[in-house]
């Protein structure tokens, strides 16, 4: 008897069940599309902040380009002096430093926001703050060799100036380089959408 009422209840069970898996399945795909929705919201602010700070870094490259740029003309002038045996007096070149900020690139890579980047867009933001390290260490060491050689230009101040005229150099060309990259990302960025 109780088989019997089982096997009449059996339609209405499995139609239960598969109501039940239904219900699972379709709540499980809505937490997924908002899980998704949430990354994505996350991937788009960060990018966002990383646009909005590559542009920022761009400002402060090309208001420092110009200043140093003339400085090393100066330099060069003041060593092609001293080379030809003509006193310069105070031939302090100085060099004007691009504060350039990574707080947002850092801030979308700890938070996974990099993870949910389009691959071509995550590789060009990360080839451009690599060039950006590489700047920001070699403008660093510049300083750091100015510094030095402003201690060591009384004697021989050929070889000081010389010396900062090499490094202005080195710094001029990366510092060209950055602003073309940076130029490039933006200009990518805005033909595909993707800026702010």
């Amino acid at each position: 008897m109780a088989e019997g009422r089982l096997r009449r209840r059996l339609p209405d069970l499995l139609l239960e069940a598969a109501m039940i898996f239904f219900a699972v399945m379709l709540a499980l795909a809505a937490e997924e599309w908002r899980e998704n929705r949430d990354r994505q919201e996350l991937a788009d602010r960060a990018l966002r902040g990383v646009i909005e700070e590559l542009r920022s870094n761009l400002e402060e490259l090309e208001s420092t380009g110009v200043s140093n740029a003339e400085r090393l003309d100066r330099a060069t002038e003041v060593l092609a002096e001293l080379e030809a045996g003509r006193d310069q007096g105070d031939a302090d070149v100085g060099l004007e430093v691009s504060l350039l900020s990574t707080a947002a690139w850092q801030s979308a890579q700890m938070s996974q926001a990099v993870h949910y980047l389009d691959l071509d867009v995550m590789r060009r933001l990360s080839e451009a703050y690599e060039i950006q390290d590489l700047y920001d260490r070699v403008q660093t060491g510049t300083v750091d060799s100015m510094t030095e050689l402003m201690r060591t230009a009384d004697a021989d101040p050929v070889a000081a100036v010389r010396q900062g005229v090499i490094s202005l150099t080195v710094l001029t060309d990366l510092h060209g380089s950055l602003i073309e990259v940076y130029r490039a990302v933006l200009e990518e960025l805005e033909a595909e959408g993707t800026t702010a």
